[in-house]
C-alpha cells in the first residue's frame, strides 16, 4: 500500500506545469518599446490578438527572464522588421504565460 501511495505521489509531482509555445501570429510592428527601468521589450502588431484566455493583449512582452544575449537577438530581428515594415513571425502561448501582465513571446522570426 505504501508502495501505491508514494508512485501516485511521485506521478502527481513529478509532472512539470509549464505553460510553452504553441501560437504564432504573423503582422507588421506598430511600435517597439523598452524602458530604462526594465528589462522588458514590449512590441504591438498592426495585428495584434483582440483577446487572451489569461493576459492582457494589447502587448507582447519579451521580459528580463530572457538571458540577456537572446533577448538582444530578439530586438534585433525586431527593429530590423520595423525599420523595414516587413511582416514578422511571433510565437506566444496562447493559453496562458503572461509577461508583465501581457503575452509573453516565445519566439521571433
Amino acid at each position: 500500500m505504501n508502495r501505491l501511495l508514494l508512485a501516485s505521489l511521485l506521478i502527481v509531482t513529478g509532472i512539470p506545469a509549464y505553460a510553452g509555445y504553441d501560437s504564432n501570429i504573423q503582422g507588421v510592428l506598430t511600435g517597439v518599446w523598452n524602458y530604462d527601468d526594465r528589462d522588458s521589450i514590449y512590441i504591438h502588431l498592426n495585428d495584434q490578438p483582440a483577446s487572451h484566455p489569461v493576459c492582457n493583449p494589447t502587448y507582447f512582452v519579451i521580459d528580463a527572464s530572457v538571458p540577456a544575449d537572446r533577448r538582444h537577438m530578439m530586438y534585433s530581428r525586431l527593429l530590423l522588421a520595423y525599420a523595414a515594415g516587413e511582416t514578422i513571425n511571433i510565437g506566444y502561448d496562447g493559453s496562458g504565460d503572461c509577461a508583465e501582465g501581457s503575452i509573453r513571446v516565445k519566439r521571433v522570426g
